[in-house]
């Protein structure tokens, strides 16, 4: 029970700084404090090195497609261009009704 609460205090600091740097603009402190959690996460509470072969390999599958997941929808926002309009406002729209 002393591991798990250590576990969850550590997270809740980590939480704290993250909110401290997200208000301070430090882009890169936030990523390494987000690695740090899933660290504990994977440390602490799943005890992955303790865990048999197979866990182990399902978790870096995890991780794997996550950042496949990940970019997959980061191309979105990469990809959108800037579409002309009528210029006419939305309420005059021929498929809005008035």
């Amino acid at each position: 029970m002393g591991r798990i609460f250590l576990c969850w205090s550590m997270l809740l600091l980590l939480l704290a700084g993250e909110i401290v740097a997200t208000q301070s603009g430090l882009d890169r402190m936030i990523c390494a404090l987000a690695v740090l959690m899933v660290l504990i996460i994977v440390i602490g509470f799943m005890k992955i090195f303790q865990a048999p072969s197979l866990a182990i390999i399902f978790a870096v599958a995890g991780l794997f497609w996550l950042g496949v997941l990940l970019m997959l929808g980061s191309l979105d926002s990469f990809t959108r261009t800037s579409f002309f309009t009528s210029g006419l406002p939305v309420s005059h729209w021929p498929w809005q009704s008035v």
